[in-house]
């Protein structure tokens, strides 16, 4: 009799450590910030194993995906629906980038990876600028693992944002990833990213839309506006690839992550489709964006600079070179001269009555603007102590082909 109230109390007693140890995991993994489902009336729902993605709406409080062809609940996997309909447009691009070193003379290789997507059937190819821009060669690897020579159409350092193209294969027409609406976005909304991290080809990951309206400062200094935040993993290698809707059409392009280990941590951000959109024919037509400019090279002024040089203001932006026949230098706005032994200089305070003090600023409302309009700006023109307000309005033009990438607005 006592061996046997012995036996049940001890399986009583581990009953209980298991429902307490129970407890506990689902506390961890809320404080880890896991996906583990609430415990609803004693039950956890159908949690998909492959995808992660979860049938039982309560679960969560999300909306469920709908189907991609009917607009029902989905049945099995919206991701894998979404991978199977855009994934063939999904290339592995790999780049290599001739060098050279110094101390042994000999001729470096430098191999890079990315991914991009097939955005005509022709042969264009969408990713991000510095994934292939400088590289001597691209090459992309199709889902069945060929790899094409890819051309360089076009890029643009503003948007991080390149074109190439690749000659389809006879008689087989490339297939193409639809694009979306990323202004039709909303904090919550499911996304899903296909790409190749790490050189793994053709890698999907899913999430929601953690916030909108970020911004990221691209290769050109340029601020990116409107880029999307999002918690689907995306890794080294995704860069180029794109970011799906629930109905999987493209509504960004994977450009960073945010990280302290350089993997993925749940903050990657993307170009938004729409801000694309809108330079993808220029890139076409022209191979590069037809953007209006200014025509001057500045240097960021701060306290420091403004006592050596006896200015009273402490901020702007100093202009240090005006291009040849340039709407600045039509307009009367000078380089740095020396006359006499006293130097003479602008420093520009405002354009179109917005304060900038960053090349980033004036380069934002240059950017902002299209050739033919006129910019007002606002100076002070320092020489030999004194320091006098000047305006200046100049009629904007059209960049140069010739004219450098990075470094002038």
């Amino acid at each position: 009799m006592r061996t046997r109230n012995f036996l049940i109390g001890l399986l009583i007693l581990l009953l209980g450590f298991a429902l307490g140890a129970g407890a506990g995991v689902l506390v961890y993994a809320e404080q880890a910030g896991g996906r583990f489902p609430e415990r609803i009336s004693g039950s956890y729902g159908d949690v998909n194993s492959a995808s992660g993605a979860m049938n039982n709406d309560r679960l969560t409080g999300r909306t469920v995906p709908t189907s991609l062809e009917t607009g029902s609940p989905v049945g099995g996997s919206f991701v894998r629906d979404i991978y199977k309909k855009v994934a063939p447009s999904v290339v592995f691009i790999t780049t290599k980038t001739l060098g050279f070193e110094f101390w042994t003379g000999r001729q470096t290789v430098k191999e890079g990876t990315g991914s991009g997507f097939i955005v005509d059937s022709r042969g264009y190819i969408l990713t991000n600028a510095h994934v292939v821009v400088n590289a001597d060669s691209i090459t992309v690897l199709m889902g069945e693992g060929k790899g094409a020579p890819a051309r360089l159409v076009g890029f643009d350092l503003g948007t991080d944002t390149a074109l190439l193209k690749i000659n389809p294969p006879q008689g087989k027409p490339l297939p193409v990833a639809p694009l979306g609406e990323s202004s039709s976005l909303e904090v919550g909304d499911w996304v899903v990213a296909i790409g190749n991290p790490y050189g793994l080809d053709r890698t999907v990951t899913f999430g929601v839309v953690s916030a909108l309206g970020r911004s990221i400062v691209a290769p050109n200094r340029q601020t990116i506006r409107n880029v999307i935040q999002t918690d689907a993993a995306i890794n080294p290698g995704n860069s180029g690839g794109p970011l799906l809707n629930a109905k999987g059409e493209v509504v960004g392009i994977n450009s960073v992550i945010l990280t302290r280990s350089g993997g993925s941590e749940g903050i990657g951000l993307s170009i938004p489709i729409d801000t694309v959109k809108e330079i993808l024919n220029d890139l076409m037509e022209h191979g590069r964006v037809l953007r209006a400019w200014l025509g001057v090279e500045v240097d960021e002024l701060d306290r420091r600079e403004a006592v050596y040089l006896g200015l009273s203001i402490s901020s702007g932006l100093i202009v240090t070179a005006v291009y040849k026949d340039s709407p600045a230098a039509k307009a009367g706005i000078l380089p740095p001269v020396r006359e006499e032994g006293v130097i003479k200089f602008y420093v520009v305070r405002k354009a179109d009555g917005t304060g900038v003090t960053t090349y980033g600023d004036l380069l934002n409302v240059v950017r902002d603007k299209k050739a033919g309009d006129v910019l007002e700006v606002e100076l002070v023109l320092a020489e030999g102590g004194t320091e006098r307000e000047v305006k200046k309005s100049v009629t904007l033009e059209t960049l140069p082909e010739e004219a450098p990438a990075t470094g002038i607005i």
